[in-house]
């Protein structure tokens, strides 16, 4: 055996050598594409083409340095420094992009790649035909055809971008157009950048000067203008170099142009150019034994006793053995005692990672722990039966509820989180237009209600919460923060008070209780929205959002988004109420006629100062009418002691809508109704409603999803056997989906849409513990708490855990703030094929936007957590 050992052992001396030569080659041998269809080598990536999200800075080339995407959206630009309503091009003959909220992951048939050649490109085009004046954010394209082909060549440790245009430019476009190149501030501000051996250093904040160009917009004057740039010399980690071949490159502040702008690296198209419009050689520094450095992924909060406690850690993906992990306990005394040290067990890989596990499920002592894997040591974290009870769910109901609701003036002591905004709501929404952020009413023939377009609908200044980190109304976040703070407050008996609310004076005050319970108090706030518009329309309202996209962008104080004046000037509605489209481009009031974000529109015809009133929006749209009553039904049950005249009014309504639009078709209709009628049966007990229930087809699995955990509520009070049977049938499928699914990642957890499942799953257990886990529950708060990819170890939760993002894409993003309790919406963003990313920086909606029934969810869930820990 020894002489075994030693031969072993002389092999491997013998072998090291060349196993580091092999690794040293890899590096090398420079940038190759990998499987996945990007360019690769250690320390270094190259998307060209992955990612088809320009409007939130993602797509186009992206350069990814040690771990950390430095660059983005590489492409052919009609703007020095382009904004979200600006015209991007279209990927491929196809297209291929959607027009929406959050990123696109695509798989573009036409993008080429070349292996023996080492190239990717793709043909783009403008305009983009789908997203010309239509889709969820419609963008006004100017009049210009262009077709052009982006190649991306890798020459070692560098690589070349080369664009060639179909045919010239139009004469008049010349000096417009332009290869962008944009570089995340959060890398370079402060830095030192380098342009034909002259120095500048990269400012924290836009400067002026500026010029003024043809069309009579302001643009900033560069940073510096040359042939040679070289960013951050001083930084191993993000240091790049940029050569232009034909003509001079120009470093820009974007952020001069929109407050979420990054810097731009631009050259101009040359006149009469087609083959080798553009040619750059791009050179990223790469540290030549860069590795992924170990994160240990750990809730920021921390665990209850009798909880399973893992903690996950991440490894670079040529890493394949894992060392030893340590628990440590923090003492009072200030001594740190390990108490648990083992080998972590292997998991495998996931995105671009190794994964291991830690289990210390064995320690239960309560008090402050940590755990430390080689160099990396996590923040500290609680074990105690009490974690769960303060400072975790809190924070949302104290301060996130309170500061997102609108109509109210809200007051924490010395500070004034807003003013008592938008008393003018609202006039009626035109005829016949495409809003922004998907309000549109193209396919209605009338206003669904006694109004006329732009005729004030009175009523509506009252109640609702600003829907995420913008200023609009939207009835399904109404209806379903209603409906997650109800079964709250029925589930968990959470009847806390710490903020003051006056409805009379429309006044709130932070940490001032009033002797009322704030749940309920929430929930009148919102069920008063919802009652209001069907008092005065007759049917819900689609939502409610400001006229132009100046106000939209706004970020500040809400009280001054408009003047609080209903605007009555019968003359200027008369020469304005029949302008169709894109009404919105076509009016303006006092301040979107001197700003708008879209740069390439032309086209303001009217300009009426003081219409900067609300608009109110209504559609044919049975399944979000029901789901708005479904709301109104369920707050009726707990607002009866609360106020009774105002529970009758909600069941009321829900009745009315129930009969309204019981007969109405579809999935999406057909899955409200099986909301509807679970919170009417526990609402009335009516047989009616029992019998409606068991006449709808049994959900799919996929639908089960959305809505078993409803049926399961009231899955007792049912007398239809062979509904029951085959409901449960389907939840038992649904629990074998899950634990499939679940276990694909090292989290346990959704990386999408986490933030919607905590009621959900909660409430699947109840109903089929025996099919459904309540270690998906788990799983999916831990991921909110910490537990989730990439090197960034915060809860998605801000002020919540030792470790928490407090610069976030709320209304006071501009301040690089953040209001507490606020959570992240849409899932944790991966970047397409394998990056996650959860970067500092406050303008990533994809990454850090709150939104306010996602916040209510996160409630539901740390307080289910508890109480199943408690039982």
């Amino acid at each position: 055996m020894k002489v075994l050992l030693r031969n072993i052992s002389v092999f491997l001396m013998l072998m090291l050598p060349v196993l580091t030569v092999g690794l040293a080659s890899a590096a090398d041998s420079g940038l190759t594409i990998n499987e996945k269809e990007y360019f690769e080598m250690p320390g270094l990536n190259v998307f060209v083409f992955q990612n088809a999200y320009p409007d939130g800075h993602q797509g186009g080339i992206e350069i990814i340095q040690h771990g950390n995407r430095t660059a983005s959206c590489g492409n052919v630009r009609l703007s020095v420094a382009p904004g979200q309503w600006q015209p991007i091009p279209q990927y491929g003959e196809k297209g291929g992009q959607k027009s929406s909220a959050s990123p696109d992951a695509i798989a573009l048939e036409e993008r080429r790649v070349d292996q023996q050649a080492n190239e990717i490109s793709l043909v783009c085009r403008y305009p983009y035909k789908s997203r010309d004046s239509q889709g969820f954010n419609p963008i006004i394209y100017p009049d210009l055809n262009l077709q052009y082909n982006v190649r991306v060549q890798a020459e070692g440790k560098s690589f070349k971008i080369i664009v060639d245009l179909e045919k010239p430019l139009p004469e008049e476009w010349v000096g417009q157009v332009g290869f962008n190149l944009e570089l995340f501030p959060g890398h370079y501000y402060n830095k030192a950048f380098y342009m034909d051996g002259e120095s500048g250093i990269f400012p924290r904040q836009a400067h002026g000067p500026s010029t003024k160009s043809e069309r009579n917009h302001y643009n900033p004057v560069p940073l510096a203008t040359g042939r040679h740039l070289t960013v951050a010399p001083e930084s191993k980690l993000s240091r790049m170099t940029i050569k232009n071949h034909i003509n001079d490159l120009c470093l820009l502040d974007g952020s001069y142009k929109h407050a979420n702008g990054w810097f731009v690296v631009r050259s101009l198209i040359p006149e009469g150019a087609t083959d080798g419009a553009v040619e750059w050689t791009v050179t990223p520094n790469v540290m030549p034994d860069w590795q992924y450095g170990p994160v240990v992924h750990t809730s920021q909060v921390g665990y209850h006793p009798d909880q399973v406690k893992r903690a996950i850690i991440e490894l670079d993906d040529a890493v394949k053995t894992v060392q030893s992990a340590v628990l440590q306990r923090v003492k009072s005394s200030g001594e740190i005692r390990s108490v648990l040290t083992g080998k972590p067990e292997w998991w495998g890989q996931h995105l671009r990672y190794n994964y291991a596990i830690f289990d210390f499920t064995q320690i239960t002592e309560p008090g402050a722990y940590l755990v430390q894997y080689g160099d990396f040591q996590t923040p500290v974290f609680q074990i105690s039966e009490d974690v769960y009870k303060r400072h975790v769910w809190q924070p949302t109901l104290e301060y996130f509820m309170p500061v997102q609701m609108c109509h109210m003036r809200v007051n924490e002591k010395y500070r004034i989180w807003h003013g008592k905004c938008h008393m003018d709501d609202a006039l009626m929404a035109p005829l016949n237009i495409n809003h922004f952020d998907g309000y549109d009413n193209q396919d209605e023939s009338s206003t669904l209600s006694p109004f006329k377009p732009l005729e004030h609908v009175p009523g509506l200044n009252v109640g609702g919460w600003h829907d995420a980190g913008d200023y609009d109304l939207r009835v399904e976040t109404q209806a379903r923060t209603v409906r997650i703070l109800t079964l709250m407050y029925e589930e968990f008996n959470v009847d806390y008070d710490e903020t003051f609310v006056d409805q009379e004076n429309k006044f709130v005050e932070i940490h001032h209780p009033d002797g009322k319970a704030d749940v309920l108090q929430q929930i009148e706030h919102g069920v008063l929205s919802i009652l209001a518009g069907y008092r005065s329309l007759g049917r819900l309202y689609r939502g409610i959002i400001c006229p132009s996209l100046r106000q939209y962008v706004q970020l500040g104080d809400a009280a001054n988004a408009t003047d609080n004046q209903v605007f009555d000037n019968e003359a200027e509605k008369i020469k304005i109420k029949d302008v169709d489209g894109l009404w919105y481009k076509k009016v303006a009031n006092r301040y979107s006629n001197r700003f708008d974000p879209d740069v390439y529109d032309e086209s303001f015809e009217y300009v009426v100062p003081e219409l900067d009133d609300r608009l109110v929006f209504t559609e044919t749209n049975p399944a979000r009418q029901m789901l708005g009553a479904t709301a109104l039904a369920a707050a009726a049950r707990v607002l009866d002691r609360y106020d009774a005249d105002l529970a009758d009014e909600c069941l009321q309504t829900a009745k009315a809508l129930w009969i309204t639009h019981r007969s109405a078709t579809g999935r999406r209709a057909e899955n409200a109704k099986i909301e509807l009628l679970t919170e009417l049966i526990l609402t009335l007990g009516k047989d009616e409603y029992k019998q409606a229930l068991c006449d709808i087809p049994v959900p799919s699995v996929q639908d089960m999803e959305r809505v078993g955990w409803s049926i399961g509520r009231v899955l007792g009070e049912l007398d239809c056997p062979e509904y029951t049977q085959n409901v449960t049938k389907a939840a038992k499928h649904l629990g074998k989906t899950l634990d499939v699914r679940l276990a694909e990642n090292p989290f346990g957890a959704e990386h999408s849409e986490f933030h919607n499942v905590g009621m959900n799953y909660y409430f699947l257990h109840k109903a089929w513990p025996e099919f459904i886990k309540s270690e998906h529950l788990f799983n999916a708060l831990n991921y909110q708490l910490g537990c989730h990819p990439g090197h960034t170890t915060t809860s998605l939760v801000s002020g919540v855990g030792t470790n928490s993002p407090v610069v976030a894409y709320g209304t006071n993003r501009a301040d690089w703030s953040y209001i507490p309790g606020g959570t992240f919406w849409g899932g944790f963003n991966i970047l397409t094929p394998d990056l996650p990313e959860n970067k500092t920086w406050p303008f990533f909606w994809q990454e850090r936007e709150y939104i306010t029934s996602g916040a209510c969810v996160y409630m539901f869930g740390v307080l289910a957590v508890d109480q199943l820990l408690s039982e």
